[in-house]
């Protein structure tokens, strides 16, 4: 079994729905990411650079600034125009500053392991993990583990299994190790606060004790994950949020439409919905939606992978438009639109602003590259779109 299958970054799942491993064995894997991964896979890569750029300053006794931000922008090649010209600068020395000044250690030496990999076999054979960052407290009485987020999506530390798995590895390459280490440590998420606001540090305590606890519960799981024939599906919003079988899983279908789209069919012989049945409809739309993304992502991969799906077939669409922040931008919309320019503006928006004031904004909206999108065999017109497309759209 790959160390992928069963990892951190998916023990959110396998911890909630052990089947959920050997299931994905008969989905399509995914051919390519989305914009928005390419670029948090970028800042991720920026940040430890920086931070490590960062260390290696202090340790000569530079402190580095904005401008030192600047400067590594120069000759990085993943970093963008758009991070060139935004605050994402200030978001670098932000978290480095995190990382190696953090005042609440009381000044005291701290050892900061960046990008540091752990060994997690304790827990399952083969498992690996690589925090983003370890803090060391001067006597390792305190470790305090920190995972960067680029995303737009809140993530909390509160029970979180991939930090709690962190953690773990991190407190056994300690002299003590997990079992004689008593006291409480620290799981931080570092995230911005807005989209292209200052960095956010969202931090919990976990005593040891808990942590041993956890560390049972993951061995149990895992083991069943491995083992068992049959392990145990059971559906739930956090283990099939990002789950890629949602569209293959019985219980799932089960889970989403059972006494609710499934009575509003069969219910007295014909489709009749009441209010409460509606509301219940609605309740789980979430869900059903993500069932419906499921299924159309299942139909891709089967495309992609050069198998036929009955009714659909792959077209190629232009890439998705998104507005393009940067100073110079901004700058220009505000001569042209006023103060209209400084909320929050998406494509539809900005569209209808430039027919008001009669003027061509072409040069503040970017399109990204084409890809290839679904579409019913007998539709290949504007009433099939995907969901993606019809948010960009309602902006």
């Amino acid at each position: 079994m790959s160390h992928s299958e069963i990892s951190p970054s998916n023990a959110h799942r396998w911890m909630r729905c052990p089947g959920s491993v050997k299931l994905l064995r008969k989905v399509p894997p995914e051919t390519e990411s989305s914009e928005d991964a390419s670029l948090g896979t970028r800042k991720h890569a920026l940040m430890a650079q920086f931070a490590m750029l960062f260390q290696s300053s202090l340790s000569i006794g530079l402190h580095p600034t904005d401008v030192v931000a600047a400067e590594f922008f120069k000759s990085n090649p993943l970093a963008t125009d758009e991070m060139r010209d935004g605050i994402f600068g200030n978001q670098l020395v932000e978290y480095a500053e995190h990382l190696m000044c953090n005042p609440k250690y009381g000044g005291a030496p701290v050892r900061t392991e960046i990008e540091l990999p752990l060994d997690l076999s304790s827990v399952s054979p083969g498992m690996r993990g690589t925090a983003d960052a370890v803090i060391y407290s001067h006597d390792d009485t305190t470790i305090e583990i920190v995972d960067y987020k680029s995303g737009s999506i809140p993530v909390t530390p509160h029970a979180n299994e991939q930090l709690m798995l962190y953690l773990i590895g991190a407190l056994q390459m300690t002299t003590d190790g997990l079992c004689k280490h008593e006291g409480a440590h620290i799981m931080t998420i570092a995230q911005p606060s807005v989209e292209n606001g200052p960095m956010s540090f969202r931090s919990v305590t976990v005593p040891t004790d808990k942590l041993r606890e956890f560390l049972f519960n993951a061995q149990l799981r895992a083991t069943e994950t491995r083992i068992l024939k049959n392990p145990i599906r059971q559906p739930s919003n956090e283990a099939c949020r990002w789950c890629r079988a949602k569209a293959i899983c019985p219980e799932y279908h089960e889970w989403v439409s059972a006494d609710v789209l499934i009575d509003a069919c069969h219910k007295e012989g014909y489709a009749k919905i009441s209010d409460q049945l509606a509301k219940r409809v609605l309740d789980n739309r979430k869900s059903i939606t993500a069932l419906i993304k499921s299924c159309q992502d299942y139909a891709v991969g089967k495309l992609n992978g050069g198998d036929n799906f009955p009714g659909y077939q792959l077209v190629e669409k232009s890439g998705r438009r998104s507005v393009i922040k940067s100073d110079a931008v901004t700058h220009e919309l505000m001569f042209l639109l006023g103060p209209d320019a400084l909320e929050p503006t998406g494509v539809g928006k900005l569209t209808r602003l430039a027919r008001e004031h009669n003027v061509n904004l072409d040069f503040a909206i970017t399109r990204g590259e084409p890809k290839m999108t679904l579409e019913p065999i007998e539709d290949v017109g504007e009433d099939f779109k995907t969901e993606e497309e019809n948010e960009n759209e309602n902006d």
